[in-house]
């Protein structure tokens, strides 16, 4: 079971958080939901950091002039201050008191703190175990380039595949280590913004943008063109005889929940309004509505990932941005679609008592079929198949305004607390009853003063 441990950062003064398949953080604003969200997207792409690594040193012994065995702490702690900054900020404007943890297995864990020198650097510390496995990489990566042949003996497409093969290898072998074979993805709040900024890359500079908006403009870069035919039609990027799921089915669910089909032509992004009665009516994406434009490449990357069956980790920020209640509730139903069909994990951070709600029909989904498998069939045609969400692979906390943390997981009743989320409806509900009582008690004097005056 993964666990993270999170110790004065930002508003967060302390977080446990074990690291399940369904991972729910709700708050207030400021109170930590994306400093946790992006601390587990910190650890989890320190995998991704060690694979680049080790094929470095397939096509050089040395690493920015640096002996290369042993060297992989020396070389990531670079890397990984840096990454570390782009999220959170420097070092020396952080409380000294920081320390984070995250544990893959018990005996495969990283951890940071500040030292205690006057500019407190970063300093990054591997399990003992994590150590001696990455160091028999290492090894194993430095004989591989003794043995490489030269440049002279080897054609441009050999070199290539070769370079493939090797990086695909250490990839499952850091994968095995971490006991971990799920790719990270974080998808950030503001959508509709970035995708504006997406189709105006000659009005940004790429460097300025944050670590997650790169990476998040990065893929919708990549998959842009699966999607040149429509959402009907992607699929067929990805042949496979064998799929969990029907894409007739998804694709026709994706397009109407953004109301139109979506189209990448000529560069440009369309959501095409479809009506027999007169033609499809093409729309810039730019003059798409804001919930469109937000929940668009959600969607879109989830049902990539469903197409290549690509095991993921999603970071989902604020899910139910500029979307109406009914389709929160479809989104999340989406959401466990995916990490059902698709043996993915996901973490949402939410304000929406809606998305708690659907959440919770789902986790009740989930009890019954646990605890009534025979009834599995009858669920699934309450919520639509394969997107319950069995109870034991579910965390959900609250974060308070005074930085405590709250389960939502109700152990008397075993289903999420979603009152927690809607407390000010009893605050609003009660001054509109102090109202009512004030307008009635004047209509009431109102009516005596006219009687005495009969």
């Amino acid at each position: 079971m993964q666990k993270i441990t999170i110790q004065h950062l930002g508003p967060l003064k302390k977080l446990e958080m074990e690291i399940k398949d369904f991972n729910i953080l709700i708050g207030e604003q400021a109170t930590g939901k994306s400093t946790a969200a992006k601390a587990i997207y910190f650890f989890r792409i320190m995998k991704d950091s060690m694979t680049d690594y080790l094929c470095q040193l397939l096509d050089t012994s040395v690493y920015n002039g640096e002996e290369a065995s042993g060297g992989f702490k020396r070389v990531l702690k670079r890397e990984l201050k840096s990454v570390f900054i782009s999220l959170f900020g420097f070092s020396w404007d952080l409380d000294p008191r920081l320390y984070l943890k995250y544990e893959f297995t018990d005996n495969i864990w990283i951890d940071v703190k500040l030292n205690e020198k006057s500019k407190r650097y970063i300093s990054v510390s591997y399990s003992y175990e994590l150590s001696r496995a990455i160091g028999k990489l290492e090894e194993e990566a430095l004989e591989l380039y003794m043995q490489k042949p030269s440049a002279k003996n080897s054609s441009l497409a050999f070199a290539s595949k070769e370079r493939q093969r090797n990086y695909d290898s250490f990839k499952n072998r850091v994968n095995q280590i971490f006991d971990d074979d799920k790719e990270t993805y974080y998808i950030p709040a503001g959508r509709s913004m970035i995708t504006l900024l997406v189709n105006n890359r000659s009005l940004i500079e790429n460097e300025k943008l944050d670590l997650i908006t790169r990476q998040f403009m990065r893929i919708i870069d990549n998959i842009h063109g699966d999607f040149a035919n429509g959402i009907r039609n992607a699929h067929k990027y990805y042949p496979d005889g064998e799929r969990k799921f029907d894409v007739g089915t998804i694709s026709e669910a994706l397009i109407s929940n953004l109301k139109g089909d979506y189209q990448y032509s000529a560069g440009k992004e369309y959501i095409v309004l479809q009506d027999n009665m007169i033609h499809d009516e093409k729309i810039p994406i730019n003059f798409a509505s804001s919930g469109q434009q937000e929940v668009l490449w959600l969607l879109n990357q989830l049902y990539i990932l469903l197409l290549k069956k690509e095991k993921a980790f999603v970071i989902i920020e604020e899910p139910e941005a500029h979307l109406y209640p009914d389709l929160q509730n479809k989104v999340v139903e989406f959401i466990a679609f995916f990490a059902n069909v698709n043996d993915s994990s996901v973490l949402l951070t939410t304000h929406s008592p809606y998305i708690l709600t659907s959440v919770n029909a789902l986790y009740c989904a989930g009890k019954v079929i646990h605890e009534y498998p025979d009834l599995s069939k009858k669920v699934s045609e309450i919520i639509g198949s394969k997107c319950e969400i069995m109870p034991q692979k579910v965390t959900a906390f609250k974060i308070m305004k005074d930085a405590s943390v709250q389960n939502l997981i109700h152990g008397e009743f075993d289903e999420l607390d979603t009152g927690l989320i809607d407390e000010i409806s009893e605050c609003v509900n009660e001054k509109y009853i102090e109202l009512f009582y004030l307008e009635s008690e004047k209509a009431a004097a109102g009516e005596d003063a006219n009687e005495e005056d009969k």
